[in-house]
């Protein structure tokens, strides 16, 4: 099996992956190990879409990587007992160019001294700092922190800070919805991409699930007893 190596300070990690016998390669890999925490497992996916991964933390604050022995993984992985999971993205176009969230597309008040007013597919006019469009896999994170739930299926908005309650919106695949800005300046951020653009007043984006797919291995299917847990 051929292995791409991905993250930081995985010189350790290698000598392991070629004792065990695996291939590294810098260009099509079989596989990508994505070494370090939650970031690093989006940077991977937005560098190499597609590619299945294997996410492996170096540290405890990897919430999608396994918690285990990294020998026991990589085993696992050699005699193919790993779940290799498919999750949708989402999507949107800025500037005539389409862009692609693992996670979640986040548009907010670009000044946070000012409110932007804002509506969603032609609804009410809302007035607070913003939107999180995010997929099952992401709602983990910025969702959950904002509506104190997660989502299996379809993809959710989540308003954050409004002047009145409103509840989180799940929709179904085939939905999308319309983000109109009517007021105020506003930023769009994905993941944790670097490309973070501004939206002017009057702008519309449209949000929908893509028919990208990022492929990730799962650590449900781990059950080792005897290992103990690592980086904790």
């Amino acid at each position: 099996m051929k292995i791409q190596l991905f993250g930081r300070s995985t010189e350790e990690l290698k000598k392991l992956v070629v004792r065990l016998g695996f291939e590294i390669v810098y260009k099509n890999p079989d596989v990508i190990i994505s070494y370090g925490g939650d970031g690093t497992l989006l940077s991977a996916e937005r560098e190499f879409p597609g590619v299945p991964k294997l996410p492996i933390r170096a540290d405890k604050f990897c919430n999608k990587c396994p918690k285990h022995l990294d020998h026991v993984i990589l085993e696992k992985l050699q005699k193919n007992q790993l779940e290799l999971k498919e999750y949708k993205k989402l999507e949107t176009e800025v500037l005539f160019k389409k862009f692609y969230a693992l996670n979640d597309f986040v548009v907010r008040n670009s000044d946070a001294t000012h409110t932007i007013r804002f509506r969603i597919s032609n609804g009410k006019l809302l007035i607070g700092d913003g939107i999180v469009i995010s997929t099952p896999f992401g709602s983990t994170g910025y969702f959950k922190s904002i509506t104190q739930k997660t989502f299996d299926n379809g993809f959710g908005i989540a308003f954050n800070n409004l002047t009145e309650k409103t509840d989180p919106i799940i929709l179904q695949d085939k939905d999308s919805i319309i983000f109109q800005l009517k007021r105020g300046k506003a930023t769009l951020s994905f993941d944790n991409s670097p490309d973070i653009f501004t939206i002017d007043e009057g702008s519309e984006l449209i949000f929908k699930l893509s028919d990208q797919i990022a492929k990730i291995y799962s650590n449900t299917s781990l059950r080792c007893p005897d290992c103990k847990i690592i980086r904790d």
